[in-house]
């Protein structure tokens, strides 16, 4: 009997289950006119999870929205001498031997400066006006010889300006600026595979640099008549040159840094001049006035840098970096000695088409607000 009464109320309740169901059906069917209208939101945990993750992650690293910015490096570049590797000095014992070439001034690491200011709209472009400038570059090249051995300048020219050379100094000084004025065009975007903003810059612009050069040789000789005589044969020259420049900047801010870099390249008209000091040779007999000739080329400029960043205060931030400078088609000083004599054009060569290449650190800090 208790068996059969369990029964009976498994089957009402059962029955009132299913009126109950067929009561909500209806009651959902008439709210919405159509069952098939009723359509339920799809979550896909891989993509969802992910774009959550992705939006939290990018609100607590906003997208940079400073619009002035400076820098000032401090610059540590080493030089390659690129001359034409002519003979400056040679040893006349019998058969003459080459002593020092244009080659052998080798250029240690040399200091300069770079400073930047420039604004810009995050979602558009800006302006920026640069200047880097490298001073103080010197490479000395000495000789000595002992007698019957002798030290001079290649001939004709060397076998006038002295006699029973003892010793001989090259020098070699330069001086180089570079200004720039950029227009550039602007945009951030958020980079999920390294988890930063990218900002990239693509700007034209002008770009000057000037290349200021000397070089000197010196002999001296006669010591045999109890006293020494010194005999110079000094050369300049002036690089002036103006044009455009194109190039592009890319900047990867995440947390607390950033890795900045950029590549330009210019066109530029080079005005150059070299001048020849007046030449006296040993007797003090002149055997050449001075004389200057100037000339032009087309010259190429290459600049690229790559700086890591570390941000010190919202404003703040401590960069670190290394760089290339190649600049092309230039008149270099040491290129410009010419050793001919009764010539109609003796001294009045302007030798073109040298190079530089600069490579090196810079250190410094950088403001953005």
């Amino acid at each position: 009997m208790v068996a059969a009464g369990v029964l009976w109320l498994l089957i009402r309740f059962r029955r009132a289950g299913r009126r109950l169901a067929v009561a909500m059906a209806t009651l959902l069917l008439m709210q919405t006119g159509r069952g098939e209208d009723i359509i339920l939101p799809a979550f896909d945990p891989v993509v969802d999870a992910a774009d959550v993750t992705n939006v939290a992650f990018r609100g607590a690293f906003p997208a940079p929205l400073w619009t002035s910015y400076a820098l000032t490096d401090a610059l540590f570049w080493q030089r390659d001498n690129q001359t034409s590797n002519r003979p400056l000095i040679i040893a006349v014992d019998g058969a003459p031997t080459t002593v020092i070439t244009t080659r052998d001034l080798q250029f240690p690491v040399s200091e300069g400066v770079r400073a930047f200011y420039g604004q810009r709209d995050p979602n558009q472009g800006g302006w920026e006006l640069g200047y880097w400038g490298v001073w103080g570059q010197s490479a000395t090249a000495f000789a000595a010889a002992t007698p019957p051995d002798f030290l001079q300048m290649p001939d004709p020219l060397g076998g006038l300006m002295t006699i029973d050379g003892e010793t001989a100094t090259v020098k070699y000084n330069s001086l180089i600026n570079s200004a720039e004025a950029n227009l550039f065009t602007s945009s951030t975007e958020w980079r999920d595979h390294s988890g930063s903003w990218m900002t990239v810059d693509w700007l034209a612009g002008f770009r000057y640099v000037g290349v200021e050069e000397s070089a000197s040789i010196t002999t001296e000789c006669c010591f045999a008549e109890g006293t020494s005589i010194s005999v110079p044969y000094a050369v300049r020259t002036r690089n002036n040159g103006f044009g455009a420049q194109i190039g592009n900047r890319t900047r990867w801010t995440w947390e607390r840094w950033a890795l900045e870099g950029w590549a330009k390249a210019g066109l530029l008209g080079n005005a150059q001049e070299q001048i020849q000091s007046p030449l006296i040779d040993f007797t003090g007999t002149p055997q050449r006035q001075a004389i200057s000739t100037t000339g032009g080329q087309v010259s190429l400029i290459g600049d690229i840098n790559t700086s890591l960043v570390y941000r010190l205060t919202d404003v703040w931030g401590l960069r670190v970096g290394y760089n290339l400078i190649w600049i092309d088609g230039l008149a270099l000083a040491p290129n410009q000695f010419d050793f001919s004599v009764a010539e109609i054009n003796s001294g009045t060569r302007l030798v073109s088409g040298g190079g530089i290449f600069m490579h090196g650190a810079n250190l410094g800090l950088e403001a953005r607000w």
